[in-house]
């Protein structure tokens, strides 16, 4: 009894050993398919910069795009592009450069960028969006009876009288000089186009009512000056004196759209301004430009307008609506330092 007991404890023993060299090598063996599925990954190659292609923010519906790869220097990279519903119009042989076409559907579409370089490589993608907008983008502005046609392109614009003078009631979109939001055609046709203080007054500084430079307005109108500014402010504020270099307070709201653009609200929302469009003066959050057209920003946060009544040889005023505050405040910059919307104005008086 007692020798079998000793030997049912061996064989016990021996199969447990048994058990636990096949564990051992099993872990090994997964072990080391891990590691070299590691260093597989490891020796895949990453390409030398990324892709990139510029993308217009907006279009109008049938727009041609022109789209071109750049950004990867790997010898013997090669693209390919998703398209999200545009319409291919041509693509090059090496399909670094693309034509498309802007669909009838308004709405924001997606295009994707991949490079490759076989499976020695990692692959890269970038994707970018663009919105196909048209004059149904915007609603919620308020009409006027009175409309102005500019004899130059035959643009509309209402007219509303506050206090001295008649306003257009949107900002000006004249292709002469300026860029439309995106340095694109469409938002300029819908918002207006942002004009640097030189370029929206030919660099000519006026003062006055009703006196301003005609500068990038059409004939028989105006460019604000400092004293056209504190007529609407005194207007708006029951007739009582402001300055000029002062932030109005709690006018804003007033001259703000109730509007929405594109899906969204013209005005980010904020607890402490109510935008009422009191006058129908129909301000919109259109942002700015900087660094000659190049770059823009502040879009449905800031409306910029120009005065033409310069601060100095240098540098010029400008007044400003903030979504988060209900002033109508001023500021200033270099001549040609911001790209910022113009109303146009004239005397009632003479019309």
């Amino acid at each position: 009894m007692k020798i079998e007991s000793v030997k049912e404890v061996a064989q016990v023993l021996f199969r447990a050993f048994k058990i636990s060299v096949v564990c051992v090598l099993a872990l090994a063996f997964v072990s080391t398919s891990c590691k070299k599925d590691d260093e597989e990954e490891d020796e895949l190659l990453r390409l030398e910069g990324a892709p990139n292609f510029d993308l217009p923010i907006y279009a109008l519906p049938g727009d041609t795009i022109k789209l071109y790869a750049y950004g990867v220097n790997t010898k013997g990279a090669y693209y390919s592009w998703a398209f999200g519903g545009l319409d291919t119009l041509y693509e090059s042989d090496d399909l670094k450069t693309v034509w498309l076409q802007a669909p009838d559907s308004l709405g924001v579409y997606e295009v994707m960028l991949t490079a490759d370089c076989g499976d020695e490589y990692y692959s890269a993608s970038l994707s970018q969006f663009i919105s196909v907008i048209g004059d149904s983008s915007l609603t919620g502005m308020i009409p006027s009876p009175m409309v102005f046609v500019d004899p130059r392109d035959d643009n509309e614009y209402g007219i509303v009288e506050i206090g001295n003078l008649q306003w257009f009631n949107r900002d000006l979109n004249w292709k002469g000089a300026g860029k439309g939001y995106g340095s694109t055609e469409a938002a300029a046709k819908i918002l207006g186009r942002l004009y640097t203080w030189n370029d929206a007054t030919g660099g000519e500084s006026s003062s006055g009512l009703g006196n301003g430079v005609q500068g990038v307005c059409p004939p028989g109108w105006s460019i604000p000056t400092n004293e056209d500014w504190i007529d609407l402010a005194m207007a708006l504020n029951g007739g009582v004196e402001v300055s000029f270099m002062d932030n109005w307070k709690g006018i804003a709201p007033d001259l703000m759209a109730i509007a929405v653009f594109n899906g969204s609200a013209a005005w980010k929302y904020s607890p402490a301004v109510t935008p009422t469009n009191a006058y129908g003066w129909n301000a919109l959050g259109t942002g700015c430009a900087q660094s000659g057209y190049n770059h823009y920003s502040n879009m449905l946060s800031y409306g910029f307008w120009w005065s033409s009544t310069q601060m100095d040889s240098q540098k010029a005023h400008y007044r400003y609506i903030y979504s988060e505050y209900p002033d109508l405040s001023v500021d200033y910059c270099s001549k040609d330092g911001m790209g910022a919307s113009v109303r146009c104005v004239r005397l009632k008086e003479n019309n």
